[in-house]
């Protein structure tokens, strides 16, 4: 009988050996790179915002700047603007008061037009009365006095001391009653009340009796002050 020669090389049994004894991996547990488990799926989350780079940023500062000094120049120019109108306007005379001192010019140039009348003062009451007719005739002399009185009774009259000054002086008997002196005067309307409710407080006395009054006490007043410095 002959020997047969084996199939197989001790290589390969060894080989066929070892692929025998290792344990059979299980199909569900094997993981191919293709197919992955549902639970385990990826999401990426969205890409966030590069941020602006040093050089975009400085950009848009410059261009906000930029901006900004534009509407600062834009606003001086308004003004600009408005200013050389305003200097054309006052230059032709056309340029409106403002409202707040508008509405107080009516109140200051509130006067009214007072006729007032006196009569010669006697000799020895005004020195300065007698010095002026040196120079000038009586009744000029007497309504430069009357002028200068009633400049100083306008302030007695602001504050009060005026109910306490004399209302008449003595007068020249050599000089007839139509004889006198004649002047008018410009008063503010609150001293003018304040005149008016002290020597007409019925409001009957005449425009004449009244301006009579008023210069007599002007001029007395006037000539106490001057007898009182001597």
């Amino acid at each position: 009988m002959g020997i047969r020669k084996p199939s197989l090389t001790v290589s390969e049994a060894r080989r066929l050996a070892e692929e025998r004894s290792a344990p059979e991996k299980s199909p569900s547990n094997t993981v191919t790179p293709d197919r992955a488990p549902s639970s385990t799926k990826n999401v990426n989350p969205p890409p966030l915002p590069s941020p602006a780079s040093p050089i975009e940023s400085g950009t848009a500062m410059a261009t906000s700047a930029a901006e900004r000094g534009y509407a600062a120049r834009a606003d001086g120019d308004d003004q600009a603007v408005v200013k050389r109108e305003a200097a054309a306007q006052s230059a032709k005379g056309l340029t409106k008061p403002v409202p707040f001192l508008q509405s107080l010019l009516p109140l200051r140039a509130e006067k009214t037009q007072v006729f007032l009348s006196a009569l010669l003062p006697a000799p020895g009451v005004s020195p300065i009365y007698e010095m002026l007719c040196r120079q000038y005739p009586p009744r000029k002399a007497l309504q430069m006095v009357l002028r200068r009185a009633l400049h100083e009774y306008e302030s007695m009259l602001e504050d009060g001391s005026f109910r306490k000054g004399p209302q008449f002086y003595a007068t020249n008997p050599a000089t007839r009653l139509d004889d006198f002196v004649q002047t008018s005067r410009m008063m503010p309307n609150p001293l003018l009340g304040i005149a008016r409710a002290h020597f007409d407080p019925l409001g009957l006395e005449s425009t004449r009796s009244f301006g009579r009054k008023l210069a007599n006490a002007a001029l007395a007043s006037f000539f106490a002050r001057e007898t009182a410095k001597k």
